[in-house]
């Protein structure tokens, strides 16, 4: 048997089960298409005024409590609580343990959240295989494929929730919470193609691409240079720094044009082994693997 029929009966790599040949596996290679979002043709009319969304007409009448984080994420992350920071609810320096259940807001419908939740998947799906990766070194390489553009939405959503919540600040004051429309959010959620370049997701480099692990996510803003408006967000996975800018901004100076855009993979080196956390993307640009190896 060839190796292309060989794959094509084995089970796909995005996890889902089915053979690759009924899932990703094109004619040469993997390629997880972008999950569809539609968060204007809900079935719904109306708006609730505590949905950030509410500009679709397309709202529930009842309000979502919403994680901050996505839950599938912090289950990941931890069994029952993690350790928060940075917040302006907090003082400068100071850390606390919360419970799942306190990391949550009311700023989506129960359909728009609803509509989100494959998003919410991606982002768990990454930040699991970042922890399989970074812990396995012994026996066979592993296969992660996400797509990128998901990947992106995930860290959009993340966006929007902490800021429309009042949980991005400045020296303790909150910035910003009039962003969603001028970043287009909605726009952005609904549709991968609206993405060019220099929107999009970063690995922010590291020297020789060595990281510590670290089990745990942080999570900042990026504001436009000179003043305080919200641009993107930066984002610390288990010790991988990633960046998303949202909004058309001169990347100049910022850190970003020396950083990595739209890596196509992550290729773990744990030296007996290698593993692969391979991105999908559908905008026709050139994209480098990103060789990592973790400082023990």
């Amino acid at each position: 048997m060839g190796e292309a029929k060989r794959r094509k009966r084995l089970p796909c790599i995005c996890g889902t089960g089915l053979p690759a040949g009924e899932c990703c596996w094109t004619a040469h290679a993997y390629h997880k298409k972008p999950v569809a979002v539609d968060l204007h043709n809900t079935g719904l009319t109306g708006k609730h005024d505590r949905c950030y969304m509410s500009a679709t007409g397309a709202c529930d009448t009842k309000i979502s409590g919403e994680h901050l984080i996505s839950h599938s994420v912090l289950k990941v992350l931890a069994e029952k609580q993690v350790e928060v920071s940075g917040t302006p609810w907090l003082k400068p320096g100071d850390k606390k343990m919360l419970p799942f259940s306190a990391l949550t807001t009311n700023a989506l419908c129960k359909r728009h959240n609803s509509l989100l939740s494959p998003i919410d998947s991606v982002g768990a799906a990454l930040f699991e295989a970042i922890q399989k990766c970074g812990t396995t070194d012994t026996g066979p390489g592993l296969l992660f494929l996400l797509s990128g553009h998901d990947v992106e939405r995930w860290m959009l959503r993340s966006l929007a929730i902490f800021g429309v919540s009042g949980n991005f600040a400045i020296d303790g004051a909150v910035i910003d919470q009039n962003f969603v429309d001028r970043l287009r959010i909605v726009e952005l959620l609904e549709y991968p193609k609206q993405w060019k370049k220099p929107l999009g997701f970063y690995l922010t480099r590291g020297l020789g691409h060595q990281f510590w692990r670290r089990d745990n996510i942080q999570i900042a803003p990026v504001v436009k240079t000179g003043g305080d408006e919200i641009m993107g967000i930066t984002l610390d996975l288990q010790g991988l720094e990633f960046a998303l800018l949202a909004a058309d901004h001169d990347v100049t100076g910022t850190g970003l044009d020396t950083a990595l855009y739209r890596p196509a993979a992550f290729v773990f080196d744990m030296g007996a082994t290698r593993h692969r956390i391979q991105l999908s993307w559908e905008d026709g640009l050139p994209h480098q693997d990103v060789i990592i190896t973790w400082k023990k």
